[in-house]
């Protein structure tokens, strides 16, 4: 008599297991669905394909700042980003709503040109928490020795490498000193990933300055880093044509406001005070390392969701 009452929690329970156990994080879905689309290796269908003409042609009139030589690393890479890759370069695309506001303006400030841009999409796949097994960090990927030399503090509580903004003002001022040296910006693009001496090297060894012509003479990653940077520019201002949709991250994370901040705080106690939640404090403030902004005199930055 009592079996159908019973039956009826039983399913209630499980109701309940199935609904949380799928309330999952966006992200992290994206990625479990990339890795089962690569387990299974399934290519996505009627993905759009275009001729190298036709993609030439959106470059030329994207006017790219390096000097565009079509070969197979460029068109392998943006299969990559439209193929292969889809999932990936959604959220790229939906993270580029967060950072290239900061970079527009950056580049304006110092008079760079605005695809300079699409370098921290190779450099960090605009995670701004990104580190390299050699230790290059942030969105910019800068080592520590270079980081310092740009004016980014590396400490036991703040490590600027990982903070958008004094990271990507970094960048501009490295990149502006680069282009002072090489007059030419594939070169400039090219020793930004490699270092100005390799770049310097390189040029003696190919008694040129043209990079296509010294090109073997540079390490291998940065052999193939311009043709990256080409394929990432194509892709970030063409997706649209290869029918690719932005996975736009929380809104709160996209329009925000910077708040100085003098005295110490922690994330909690900023939490209590602002009503954000612990987890979206710590996205916009990836450069304080232990959840706690120290006090200076001349105060710190503290990165809100603009919408209260």
């Amino acid at each position: 008599m009592k079996t159908k009452p019973i039956l009826g929690i039983l399913m209630s329970l499980c109701f309940v297991f199935f609904s949380f156990t799928n309330a999952v994080n966006p992200e992290a879905e994206i990625k479990k669905d990339k890795e089962k689309s690569e387990a299974k290796k399934e290519t996505p269908k009627k993905v759009p394909i275009y001729s190298k003409e036709e993609i030439l042609s959106r470059l030329e009139d994207q006017n790219c700042p390096v000097t565009v030589k079509w070969n197979a690393d460029i068109k392998r890479s943006i299969k990559d980003y439209t193929v292969k890759g889809r999932r990936s370069a959604e959220v790229i695309l939906g993270r580029s709503t967060i950072y290239f506001p900061i970079f527009h303006e950056k580049l304006e400030k110092h008079g760079l040109p605005e695809d300079l841009k699409y370098m921290s999409v190779i450099e960090s796949l605009l995670d701004p928490k990104a580190i390299s097994p050699v230790g290059a960090a942030g969105l910019w990927q800068f080592m520590p020795a270079t980081a310092r030399r740009y004016g980014l503090k590396i400490d036991n509580f703040v490590d600027e490498r990982y903070d958008p903004h004094k990271s990507t003002e970094a960048a501009m001022l490295y990149l502006k000193a680069l282009h002072k040296r090489f007059n030419d910006w594939t070169l400039t693009v090219a020793a930004y990933n490699c270092g100005e001496g390799c770049v310097e090297k390189a040029i003696k060894k190919g008694d040129s300055r043209d990079f296509w012509k010294l090109r073997k003479f540079l390490p291998k990653e940065t052999q193939k880093y311009i043709s990256r940077f080409i394929a990432a520019a194509y892709v970030m201002d063409n997706y649209i044509f290869h029918d690719l949709h932005p996975a736009y991250p929380d809104y709160n994370l996209q329009l925000t406001k910077a708040v100085k901040v003098y005295k110490r705080k922690s994330f909690e106690q900023i939490a209590k005070e602002t009503g954000y939640s612990l987890n979206i404090i710590k996205k916009l403030n990836p450069s304080y390392k232990r959840g706690i902004i120290p006090p200076t005199a001349e105060g710190s930055y503290l990165i809100l969701p603009k919408i209260s």
